[in-house]
């Protein structure tokens, strides 16, 4: 006799521990107080506000991947080519994180997040050289005005 082996089912919000509009949210607070987050159907999508004429979608793809869609307008003045962190691709419909995962933690994804936000933005201190050092230890530049951790 033989047996079936029993489905895995995980208790709801086991298996995964935060939503995709959990990290718009985490993100919008590590930008500051002029940016919010809405949540979408389910969680999964959120939607990011702030001191811009666009605003920044967060889906996931069929792939998988953490994906931030924008639209551009004039008034925002963003860069051609922005110098993405470590981890982010761009698309055709925005910037993607290519290895972002659950197992990252909320905080770290969110902090991938709103490094690519502000380098879409064109935020990012690519140019001094406590910002290049911080990019050389962490794969990631400080945003205008952020200093370095001791």
């Amino acid at each position: 006799m033989s047996s079936t082996p029993a489905p895995y089912t995980p208790a709801p919000g086991t298996e995964y521990p935060f939503s995709v509009s959990d990290i718009a949210y985490a993100t919008a607070a590590l930008l500051g107080n002029s940016w919010s987050a809405e949540s979408g159907h389910w969680g999964v999508t959120g939607v990011l506000s702030g001191p811009c004429a666009t605003s920044f979608v967060f889906t996931v793809d069929y792939e998988g991947d953490l994906c931030i869609q924008y639209d551009r307008f004039e008034a925002d003045t963003l860069p051609d080519s922005p110098n993405l962190p470590l981890g982010v691709q761009a698309w055709a419909e925005g910037v993607y994180l290519e290895d972002a995962s659950a197992v990252d933690g909320l905080d770290d994804v969110a902090l991938l997040s709103a490094d690519a936000i502000s380098a879409v933005l064109g935020q990012l201190d690519t140019e001094s050289p406590a910002s290049r050092q911080h990019y050389i230890l962490t794969g990631r530049f400080l945003r205008q005005g952020e200093a370095a951790p001791a």
